[in-house]
């Protein structure tokens, strides 16, 4: 949570509502990764959010080992079971919209057939939360192999599975469930179609705020593979100071080097990788390189435009926190000089600004753009920037969320830099080391 907007005593938006997602759509059609990158961009604006996902309480309730025959629609020796399922999931719902402090919640399941659609909404309208039903449609078969491919056989029900076993089972899955499916066609209802995971979008009868931002991030929405890495600028020869916004010093270009090495050969291992377990060369794509316009992170990325199909762009939004009166001031000389600030601090290091300072919270949201663009980014990115501002698009990210509070004490020292690999299933994280002799 870490651009919130605002803060009520009950934790929401006090004029939004509470809404529910009902995805719609046959499996490996990237409901599941539009579901977790929504829930993530939600979270950070500060709407509690939580996707719920069918596979979750199946697995919950009947194991695994789940007979092929479980997924067709029309096998009413199944249904009870499968209603079952759907209920616990419903149930838990309503739950964390109407007792649990949560304003948005995903049902993320097929809802193949209208009929149990309009059971659904009703259900959810008794409990005064707002349904939107997002459907994905995909046309492009390419792009439904390439999903089940990539993700769907690595997914809990795989794992004592071979892959090309994996792949079979769950396209038989899918043709059990494909004489069911009905798109949406009441225009009464709020609803998203989303064809091709983005190609384009059908939008109907919208409302409210919530259901808006929901618009807006997935319009923005893909699920192609990229990696996103995140690195420190090198050192100045004047560290310390904001203002003087120095050059690198000879430790900083050192690093600067090492870290080009370090990542371009992060980039050939995973591209050889690929090439080898998909036979899909990647060797070709393009690595953004997006700094800071401070000296000492554009002279790092400078060391990038010497290797081929890398671009690098100076972003003004990725400057670090502006500390004010504190500048090349430590915490126990800020505790002597400003005491009350001090303790102001300390109460909530996240939004206390110093006088003519920044909060971090004014730097997550000063970054919101740079987020956004990230999330529509099909390439690899690497960050270069101020460790404040690593912290704040890190903890968007993170794998298993940060409290805002902890913000101000993530570490990036130069001795790493962090890989992340947003998924369906989540966004995995590594740390990667660059060279002993230039950590902090």
């Amino acid at each position: 949570m870490a651009a919130q907007l605002y803060k009520t005593h009950t934790g929401q938006l006090f004029h939004a509502g509470s809404i529910v997602i009902i995805n719609v759509g046959l499996p490996a059609r990237g409901k599941t990764h539009g579901s977790r990158s929504l829930v993530r961009y939600m979270n950070w604006l500060g709407v509690k959010s939580k996707s719920f996902h069918m596979g979750q309480y199946r697995r919950r309730l009947y194991g695994t080992e789940i007979p092929a025959d479980y997924f067709d629609l029309g096998n009413e020796r199944m249904a009870d079971s499968r209603m079952r399922a759907e209920d616990s999931c419903i149930q838990d719902i309503i739950e964390h919209l109407t007792t649990g402090g949560g304003q948005l919640a995903i049902f993320d399941a097929s809802n193949l057939r209208a009929a149990r659609r309009r059971q659904i909404y009703d259900r959810f309208e008794q409990n005064h939360i707002r349904p939107l039903f997002v459907e994905y449609i995909c046309e492009n078969e390419a792009i439904v192999e390439e999903n089940i491919r990539k993700v769907k056989i690595t997914s809990p029900d795989y794992v004592t599975m071979d892959s090309e076993s994996a792949v079979r089972d769950f396209k038989v899955r899918i043709a059990h469930m494909e004489p069911y499916y009905e798109t949406i066609d009441d225009n009464d209802l709020s609803y998203i179609k989303l064809y091709n995971v983005g190609e384009h979008f059908v939008v109907n009868n919208i409302r409210g705020y919530l259901q808006s931002r929901v618009v807006f991030y997935m319009m923005n929405l893909h699920i192609a593979g990229r990696t996103i890495y995140l690195a420190r600028s090198g050192e100045s020869s004047n560290e310390g100071s904001y203002k003087a916004d120095a050059p690198l010093s000879e430790a900083g270009h050192k690093y600067a080097r090492n870290l080009r090495d370090a990542i371009m050969r992060c980039l050939d291992e995973r591209n050889k990788d690929v090439l080898a377990k998909t036979d899909v060369d990647m060797s070709k794509r393009a690595l953004k390189v997006w700094t800071s316009t401070h000296v000492k992170s554009y002279q790092t990325a400078e060391y990038f435009t010497q290797s081929n199909n890398v671009v690098v762009r100076r972003r003004m939004l990725l400057k670090g926190l502006n500390p004010g009166v504190c500048e090349n001031l430590s915490l126990d000389e800020v505790k002597t000089k400003f005491p009350e600030e001090y303790r102001s601090y300390l109460r909530d290091p996240y939004h206390h600004r110093y006088s003519l300072a920044e909060s971090y919270h004014d730097v997550s949201v000063r970054l919101e753009p740079v987020i956004l663009e990230l999330e529509r980014e099909r390439d690899d990115v690497l960050i270069i920037a101020p460790e404040s501002a690593l912290r704040c698009i890190y903890a968007y990210f993170a794998p298993e969320g940060v409290p805002d509070s902890l913000i101000p004490t993530l570490a990036f020292p130069r001795s790493i830099f962090v890989e992340l690999t947003p998924t369906a299933y989540g966004c995995k994280e590594r740390r990667v080391g660059i060279n002993p002799s230039t950590s902090d």
